[in-house]
């Protein structure tokens, strides 16, 4: 995997206390076997209700690689990642899912695009080549393709899969660009590809393996007008991207 490196993956987490010890365990036992001594994980609680404060704060408490953050209430998974990265110090940052949709060992392929140029690596889990190992119900997988189509269409950009939760960056171009984020919830993620197709940044997509988790926090109805919102602040913040700039190689 090249020279040795600091790896920093962080994980926003809402109501996740039933899964958060296992996906910690295999997070870390990953990241020690690709760059030994040289990762830390930053989980951060975005004012989870049940049992995920205290056990952020006890897992910190005992391990030197990780790292907890809390927000007092819920502000948005954008805000939660834009504090985790705040927190890196990692040559390179990911950040993932706390559920784990997309395998974590696929962090080793994403290293190797990194080595050949990369400096943004995205999963695309509307590739041919993915895995869907259970699938969103059809109206979700069909909003979703409508949700790409409108903010290619809003930003000049031309992305296949914005919201995959699997996303690796060169750190000093994620702390810069979440530095700079403006959108807290469901479109930070345009935002945030916007960011970097304006600094010229090489963003790749490849094909991952993936699996639908339940979620009860979504609220298609809300989710819809809250997305549409943000696409047309964002916009309005950024403008389109220039044409020929807007798209990523796969």
């Amino acid at each position: 995997m090249g020279a040795p490196r600091l790896i920093s993956v962080v994980v926003p987490v809402y109501g996740e206390a039933g899964c958060l010890g296992e996906t910690v365990r295999t997070l870390s036992a990953l990241l020690e076997d690709i760059q030994p001594g040289d990762w830390e994980l930053v989980l951060v609680n975005d004012g989870s209700a049940d049992g995920t404060g205290p056990l952020i704060d006890e897992l910190a408490a005992g391990s030197p690689h990780i790292v907890g953050a809390h927000h007092a209430v819920n502000r948005g998974k954008g805000a939660a990642i834009q504090t985790g990265v705040g927190l890196t110090r990692g040559d390179l940052v990911l950040f993932t899912d706390a559920d784990l949709s997309t395998p974590p060992d696929t962090l080793r392929a994403f290293l190797l695009e990194i080595d050949q140029g990369a400096d943004v690596v995205l999963g695309n889990r509307k590739s041919s080549a993915a895995t869907i190992e259970r699938s969103q119900p059809w109206l979700r997988v069909q909003l979703g393709l409508g949700f790409t189509r409108l903010a290619n269409a809003v930003t000049g950009m031309a992305v296949t899969d914005y919201t995959c939760g699997f996303k690796l960056f060169r750190g000093d171009a994620a702390r810069r660009i979440f530095a700079e984020l403006g959108t807290a919830r469901w479109c930070f993620d345009v935002e945030v590809l916007a960011r970097a197709v304006r600094d010229d940044l090489r963003i790749i997509e490849i094909p991952v393996r993936w699996h639908h988790e339940d979620d009860t926090r979504v609220r298609v109805a809300r989710d819809i007008v809250q997305s549409l919102v943000e696409l047309f602040a964002i916009r309005r913040r950024l403008g389109r991207v220039p044409r020929g700039r807007g798209g990523a190689s796969s």
